[in-house]
């Protein structure tokens, strides 16, 4: 294991104060005055998951963002139990910093069963793209950009997630079709074979770079200056659980953007060619 996934999975290792209480710790080096909400969003599902029965798995989360969170605060996450199925359970997080609510995440889960199934089409360039190995890592493009489109204090150094990007404005093969970041995933070294912590660590990688899709028509990026640009809330689906020891490719693109808010879609594909997460995120912008 790397030391910088070793520093995610401490991240989404919380501290457990009573049955449904819990502490996680703030975020450091993000490049961001407020917290990263993939910090928020994989310490919410982390929790929502230790309270659950381990025969069951999550299948999707609703997170919203209420408050910029504050780099490193603890952040205290409660978590409520809605329902407990003999199938399906639900479980509502709220995460405090200060004794302020910052964000709430509505989590699902379900035991696995067999049914109908229907294989969604992987993209038409799938057979085509290079293979991870072949691709520089991320913090390695990243300091060949000059200058640098993103904050120096997260394009810069190793990550937890291994990316290879194959799309972006800062890559050589520039955007997708679909005017989106596209790029290959995988943990950054070999993460223990836990299905919760491999489900906090999709969703705290969710929220790397989904929200610069909707920038992308205008030139921008999350770090452009004189820019006010906060995610409002972001939604995942767990169509299979997902194995985060294997390269994954993120397909992602803007969708709309319209009254100062803007919505972008992103795909996960295993390299079977099988559809194992969607996420959406929402966001607001505004210039000064």
């Amino acid at each position: 294991m790397t030391q910088a996934l070793d520093d995610l999975t401490n991240i989404l290792t919380l501290e457990q104060i009573d049955l449904f209480t819990f502490s996680g710790s703030g975020s450091i080096n993000d490049g961001a005055q407020a917290t990263f909400g993939g910090h928020f969003l994989g310490q919410a599902t982390a929790a929502a998951c230790e309270t659950v029965k381990s025969d069951f798995v999550i299948h999707s989360l609703h997170g919203y963002f209420l408050s910029g969170g504050v780099p490193r605060q603890p952040i205290v996450y409660q978590v409520e139990n809605l329902r407990d199925g003999r199938t399906f359970c639900s479980r509502q997080v709220t995460a405090h910093q200060a004794g302020k609510e910052k964000f709430r995440l509505t989590a699902s889960f379900t035991i696995p069963e067999h049914g109908k199934s229907f294989d969604a089409v992987a993209p038409k360039q799938f057979e085509q793209l290079p293979k991870p190995e072949s691709i520089e890592p991320y913090h390695e493009l990243m300091a060949r950009q000059n200058p640098l489109p993103l904050p120096e204090e997260w394009a810069l150094r190793e990550h937890g997630v291994d990316v290879r990007v194959v799309h972006a404005p800062w890559a050589d093969a520039g955007l997708s079709e679909n005017m989106g970041i596209c790029m290959w995933i995988k943990a950054n070294g070999n993460v223990a074979v836990n299905p919760r912590l491999h489900s906090a660590m999709m969703a705290y990688q969710s929220d790397e770079s989904i929200a610069d899709n909707i920038l992308l028509p205008f030139g921008l990026t999350w770090g452009s200056p004189d820019l006010l640009f906060v995610s409002l809330d972001h939604a995942l689906w767990f169509h299979q659980q997902i194995d985060l020891n294997e390269w994954h490719f993120v397909e992602q693109a803007p969708i709309v953007v319209v009254n100062g808010r803007g919505l972008a879609t992103a795909k996960v594909w295993s390299q079977e060619k099988k559809l194992v997460v969607s996420f959406t995120q929402e966001v607001l912008i505004r210039e000064a």
